[in-house]
């Protein structure tokens, strides 16, 4: 495992940032959809689904003629390999999200308000606390699919920044089956830890 130390630190890392940016760029997006439902909360949801219905191909590319036309210091750097994630992967958090808003009673907001809270106030001190459990299940969906990401990584990532899927797939690449399968071992080891939360969570909430 000494040798995949530094591929796995980066896989947790990236998918650790990733699913925390998901997460909070998903919660405003999931008030504007649930509470003020009209055209243009309809037009952010769907812009919002865009980037999952892409392929990572697609949205690399796409990042990499972003970073060299118009954002040259960013280029290669962990800060767009993370936007292209967030674009890939914003409507596993905004799912999550946008269901825990709609089991949410707006009355509780209503009176908070009422109580001479800002909008800003209720959010953090009423909305944020019961919309916990949907968040942090939306971010933990971003995480295991960042995981595994292999395109966006290739195309994206940092010089010398190896995760385990790309790993993997090097490997695999040069018909190495038996040194793919040990990265290949560790992520699916990795990837039990999050999915372990997921379905306890599932069975104390039908409980």
């Amino acid at each position: 495992f000494i040798f995949l130390w530094d591929p796995i630190r980066n896989s947790i890392f990236v998918s650790l940032m990733a699913s925390i940016a998901a997460a909070l760029c998903a919660l405003p997006v999931a008030a504007m959809v649930v509470r003020y439902p009209g055209f243009l909360s309809r037009v952010v949801e769907r812009v919002s689904f865009t980037g999952y219905a892409l392929p990572g191909i697609v949205v690399a590319l796409a990042m990499v003629f972003f970073g060299i036309g118009w954002a040259q210091p960013l280029y290669q750097t962990i800060w767009l390999l993370l936007l292209a994630y967030v674009i890939l992967f914003l409507p596993a958090a905004l799912g999550a999200i946008r269901t825990s808003f709609l089991q949410l009673s707006p009355n509780q907001e209503e009176a908070a308000r009422g109580l001479g809270k800002t909008s800003l106030q209720t959010m953090i001190s009423v909305t944020i606390p019961q919309l916990r459990f949907g968040i942090v299940t939306g971010a933990v969906l971003v995480f295991l699919v960042t995981l595994k990401e292999l395109p966006a990584t290739l195309l994206l990532a940092p010089l010398e920044f190896s995760t385990l899927a790309t790993k993997i797939w090097s490997a695999s690449e040069e018909a190495f089956f038996a040194q793919a399968a040990l990265p290949a071992i560790t992520l699916v080891i990795i990837s039990c830890v999050p999915m372990a939360f997921l379905i306890l969570k599932d069975d104390r909430t039908r409980n």
